[in-house]
């Protein structure tokens, strides 16, 4: 249009609407977007900053599932710890039933002496012409050790039946002994703790005018059928439960990773994994736990039962030991999710301030320029008026 000349009113006013019309176009641009900066034409620096912030933004928001993921993980390893105490728990009641119910012994092991004599009474095991002072009677502590029981009124001997028991359980001697009055015999049998046992063979120097036991072998327990077989099915129900331990500990997984089956978890905080922590995963069935299945002879009398109550407690120190240790390391997880998602915030927070438009500035911005347009348009139409005006005196 080179050939065309326009006065320098209209040019003027073309020149100022040309101008209004690429701002109403940018105004309309931010507003639609929300964004000051759109491209780097408009502001390089805030532009390039702004994306540096966001990427970085939308990676951490990546790692967040990730960590959210753990967290669940880690929480699933929680829920099958908790559900294995009681579990333990349960298999505590049952053992301590199991104790409280009918010994499951009818007839004790035990050994019995000739008769000591008349005169021989539980105050007076000397009286007769069997025991002297003197001799000495070698039976097995609970550990298997040799302790020797000697006769007489010294320090450290026995002449009366209080006296041989105390003597007995001072020395972890798990038997206990009576006296018949009307057979004047003294019986020794083992105590209720190891019942369903036979100990070893006594021996010592109990010979006095004759030999004081006859045989030195302790005789066998017999069982209480009923009973047994009552303490029988808690070993069942028992063993039952502990069944339950496995299938718990299999089944606490999220996402295919089992803390409580020897999985391993690593749980990245940070874009390049400088940040991470490891959390190491346990065998935590039955057997990593320390109980193993039990047979009906471990609950026919309370030493048997006490051993697995003792297994049970160390079993609960395990369990609560890992239990903290993964409650900590939930902790930091959580605490390291929350501090993302503050990062993740701050970031979004800087990238806007660098970008973000003021709907409110940009609105009344469009409003003054549609109103600068409608002017510079009517003196467009004034300033074209003298050339009108010639046409028509050329007409």
């Amino acid at each position: 249009m080179a050939d065309v000349v326009l006065n320098s009113a209209v040019r003027s006013n073309l020149r100022s609407l040309q101008s209004t019309t690429d701002l109403l176009n940018q105004t309309e641009e931010r507003l639609s977007t929300g964004k000051k900066v759109n491209s780097a034409f408009d502001n390089p620096s805030s532009f390039f900053t702004a994306n540096a912030l966001d990427r970085r933004a939308s990676d951490l928001n990546t790692l967040l599932d990730t960590v959210g993921s753990s967290v669940q993980t880690l929480k699933a390893a929680d829920n099958g710890i908790k559900a294995i105490t009681d579990i333990v728990n349960s298999l505590k009641a049952t053992a301590r039933s199991a104790l409280q119910s009918p010994l499951a012994v009818e007839t004790k092991a035990g050994i019995e002496s000739d008769a000591l004599g008349d005169d021989v009474t539980a105050q007076n095991l000397l009286g007769g012409t069997v025991l002297a002072s003197g001799d000495t009677l070698v039976v097995k502590d609970k550990d298997g050790g040799n302790v020797t029981v000697t006769f007489g009124t010294a320090a450290n001997q026995v002449d009366t039946l209080d006296e041989l028991n105390a003597y007995l359980e001072k020395n972890n001697v798990l038997l206990d002994a009576t006296f018949d009055a009307t057979t004047h015999k003294l019986k020794i049998e083992t105590d209720n703790s190891v019942a369903n046992s036979t100990p070893g063979a006594i021996s010592g120097t109990a010979t006095g005018a004759t030999n004081a036991f006859t045989t030195t072998t302790f005789s066998a327990p017999v069982l209480d059928a009923a009973a047994a077989q009552k303490r029988a099915d808690f070993a069942d129900d028992y063993n039952a439960a502990l069944k339950e331990i496995n299938t718990i500990a299999k089944d606490a997984n999220y996402n295919g990773v089992n803390l409580l089956m020897g999985d391993d978890l690593d749980v990245i905080f940070n874009e390049d994994g400088s940040s991470k922590l490891n959390v190491k995963g346990v065998q935590f069935d039955a057997n990593g736990v320390g109980l193993s299945a039990i047979s009906a002879d471990d609950f026919y009398d309370s030493s048997s039962i006490n051993g697995v109550l003792d297994q049970i407690e160390k079993s609960f120190k395990t369990i609560e030991a890992q239990s903290a240790k993964f409650g900590s390391q939930l902790q930091i997880v959580q605490t390291r999710e929350t501090f993302t998602k503050d990062m993740v915030g701050t970031l979004q927070d800087g990238a806007n301030m660098l970008t973000a438009a003021d709907t409110n500035e940009e609105a009344a911005n469009l409003a003054t320029l549609q109103t600068k347009q409608s002017l510079i348009v009517s003196s467009l139409s004034i300033s074209t008026q003298q050339d009108s005006a010639i046409l028509q005196l050329l007409r």
